[in-house]
């Protein structure tokens, strides 16, 4: 199974887009751009996927953290019910 970050908004004029996070080749740096597919790239950088759940959640609280953007998790088969913490 292969998670990633992914969080739909709504603009102001009722159309939809899709941000996800994706990690520089060469550094160790994680950005926040367009969604263009699993397999597209967004400034020459690939989306972050990961093999565990863990991952991806220690990712999701992180970006939080760091910008107050919460994502959903994803997988090949769509959003991945979590359950928070009380």
């Amino acid at each position: 199974m292969t998670y990633y970050l992914r969080k739909e908004l709504t603009e102001a004029d009722g159309e939809m887009y899709v941000r996800t996070v994706y990690k520089h080749g060469r550094l160790s740096r994680y950005y926040r751009g367009g969604f263009t597919g699993l397999d597209g790239k967004y400034q020459g950088m690939r989306v972050y996927t990961c093999k565990k759940l863990s991952t991806i959640l220690k990712l999701r609280e992180s970006t939080y953290q760091y910008c107050g953007e919460y994502f959903d998790v994803y997988d090949e088969n769509g959003k991945v019910a979590i359950k928070e913490a009380a």
